[in-house]
C-alpha cells in the first residue's frame, strides 16, 4: 500500500511538472520535515502578527483581543511619537548606509591591487561585521562612558572636558550612527571589492587610449559597471539597518528621552513596556512597508548616476 501511495504521489507530481522522473521525489521526501518546520517558524509569526495588527489586545487587561480592523493603523498615523520614530529611522538608515557606502567603496578602490600581506589586511578589515550587534553596542557604550571610556580619555589628552555622548540628544544619535558605520562598512567593502576584482579590463584600456583622467575613468567606467553591485549592497544594508535594535537598546534604550527611539525601539516599548500587542504589530508592518518601498524604489531607479 505504501508503494502504491508513493507511486500515486510521484505520478501526480510528474503530471503537474514538479518532478521530471520518479526518483526525484526521494531528496524532497528527506527535506520535507525540515522545510515544514522552517516554514512554520518563518511564516507563522508573520501571519499571526499581521492578523494581530487588526486587534486591540493589551496584555494587562482582561477580556482578550478585540477586533478593531484599521483602528491601530489610524491611531498609529495620528501619533506624534510614531512619526518622530519614523524620522529618526529614515535619518539613521540614510546617514549610516551612505557613509558605509562611501567608506566601503573608497577602501575597496584603495586595496584593489596586489600588495604584500593583502589577504591578512582584507581579513582583518572584515572582522567588525562578524561581531554580534549587542556586543558592538556594549563595547561602544563603555567607550563612550564620560568617566572611564576610551574616547573621553583620548579627548582628555588634548585638554578638553569629557563629552557626555549618550546623555545628550544630538550626541547620542551621532553615537549610534558611528557604531553602526564602524560595524557594517566592511559589509559594503566585501561586496564592492569582489565586484571590482571581477570587472573587465577592456573598458579601462579604451579609457587610457582616449586620455581619460582618473576621475573620468571612475565616473564613467568604474561606477556604471559597479551599479548593480551597489544597488544590491545598499538594499541589503537598508533592510538590515531597518531591523537595528539590540545595539541601540543596550547603548541608549532609545534615550535620552526619545532621541534615539527609532522604529524598532518604538515597537519594542509599545509591546513590552505598555503591552499593546496589536498596536505594536501594526507598527511593525509599517516598518516592513517602508523597507519594501525603499527596496522597490532602488531597484526601479537603479541609482541614476
Amino acid at each position: 500500500m505504501i508503494k502504491k501511495l508513493k507511486n500515486t504521489i510521484e505520478g501526480s507530481l510528474i503530471k503537474w511538472g514538479f518532478l521530471e522522473k520518479k526518483d526525484d521525489i526521494i531528496p524532497y521526501a528527506f527535506l520535507a520535515p525540515a522545510l515544514i518546520i522552517l516554514g512554520g517558524i518563518l511564516f507563522f509569526p508573520l501571519v499571526y502578527s499581521f492578523v494581530l495588527s487588526f486587534f486591540n489586545w493589551n496584555m494587562t487587561q482582561s477580556g482578550g483581543a478585540e477586533f478593531v480592523f484599521l483602528d491601530n493603523f489610524i491611531k498609529l498615523f495620528g501619533n506624534g511619537a510614531f512619526w518622530h520614530s519614523v524620522r529618526l529611522q529614515v535619518l539613521f538608515v540614510a546617514i549610516s548606509v551612505f557613509l558605509e557606502l562611501l567608506i566601503g567603496l573608497g577602501v575597496a578602490m584603495l586595496l584593489n591591487h596586489n600588495f604584500a600581506g593583502e589577504h591578512v589586511v582584507r581579513a582583518l578589515l572584515l572582522l567588525p561585521v562578524f561581531i554580534l550587534p549587542v556586543v558592538s553596542g556594549l563595547t561602544f557604550r563603555f567607550m563612550y562612558d564620560p568617566q572611564y571610556g576610551a574616547i573621553n580619555w583620548l579627548i582628555g589628552l588634548f585638554g578638553f572636558n569629557p563629552v557626555p555622548f549618550l546623555s545628550k540628544s544630538t550626541f547620542a544619535f551621532v553615537a549610534i550612527i558611528i557604531q553602526d558605520v564602524w560595524r557594517m562598512w566592511p559589509f559594503m567593502f566585501m561586496i564592492l571589492y569582489a565586484s571590482l576584482s571581477s570587472l573587465p579590463e577592456s573598458p579601462y584600456e579604451a579609457a587610457a587610449i582616449s586620455g581619460a583622467t582618473k576621475w573620468q575613468v571612475f565616473r564613467h567606467v568604474t561606477l556604471p559597471m559597479l551599479k548593480p553591485s551597489i544597488v544590491i549592497a545598499v538594499i541589503l544594508r537598508i533592510v538590515n539597518a531597518l531591523k537595528a535594535f539590540s545595539e541601540i537598546y543596550v547603548m541608549t534604550n532609545g534615550g535620552p528621552g526619545d532621541a534615539t527611539s527609532i522604529m524598532s525601539i518604538f515597537i519594542y516599548k509599545n509591546a513590552f513596556d505598555f503591552y499593546e500587542m496589536g498596536y505594536s504589530a501594526a507598527a511593525s508592518y509599517v516598518l516592513v512597508a517602508i523597507a519594501l518601498a525603499f527596496s522597490i524604489y532602488l531597484v526601479k531607479t537603479q541609482f541614476e548616476f
